[in-house]
């Protein structure tokens, strides 16, 4: 399908602009992985390093296929503009009452949507009215780096780091929480351990339930 195929080069993308800068620059980079206690891969795990600046901010897309949010954690600066394609041959609803960014796409399909901007740092659950097992997430972010942990669980790093915080939909019921690790400065790969607990709900909402003051499904 067109949609996905440019999501995918989106991701692309997005993952090579951020290691961009460690291959131009000439900086060391460290390997860093996270396993959960059973010693298996963390996968979506969101490693946000301290920085003085913000990368620019541009457009990212979350696309929807197979009635999944893909990527199913998404992380962009603040101010980016985020596309939500519907790449399903079914129409898609969707929304989020995260504070960072309330916001409802109604039944759409294809490109039809307009970009929807970030503008505040946080955590931000994404939820399709009509498909309830459809979860997503877009994290943004300012001063900082952040990286997010592919299947193997491992991300690469700029050496030196200090401490890295970290980020997954399943460590806690509570949003916003995150947590901090200290690094050894001096190892050139390190592992840590995430230990996960409860996945974010999106609040999946009823017939009944109002965004503003319009009902969903109107």
């Amino acid at each position: 399908m067109p949609g996905a195929v440019f999501m995918q080069f989106k991701i692309f993308a997005l993952t090579l602009a951020a290691y961009l800068p460690l291959i131009t620059c000439g900086v060391q980079a460290k390997n860093l992985t996270i396993v959960d206690p059973a010693g298996k891969p963390v996968v979506n795990a969101v490693v946000s390093v301290t920085s003085d600046s913000t990368p620019s901010a541009g457009t990212a897309v979350m696309d929807q296929v197979d009635k999944q949010f893909v990527p199913h954690v998404l992380a962009v600066p603040a101010g980016t503009s985020v596309t939500f394609p519907n790449s399903d041959n079914i129409r898609h609803h969707v929304y989020s009452f995260s504070q960072a960014k309330p916001f409802e796409i109604k039944l759409y399909s294809g490109w039809s949507a307009d970009p929807v901007e970030f503008d505040k740092p946080g955590i931000v659950a994404l939820g399709c009215n009509i498909h309830d097992q459809m979860i997503g997430y877009v994290y943004v972010y300012e001063n900082a780096r952040v990286f997010i942990t592919g299947n193997d669980g491992s991300v690469v790093i700029p050496d030196g780091v200090q401490s890295v915080t970290l980020w997954h939909p399943e460590l806690d019921i509570v949003q916003s929480r995150q947590e901090t690790v200290s690094l050894d400065e001096s190892a050139g790969s390190e592992t840590l351990t995430l230990t996960l607990k409860a996945a974010i709900p999106a609040e999946p909402v009823k017939k009944s339930r109002t965004f503003g003051s319009k009902k969903f499904g109107n």
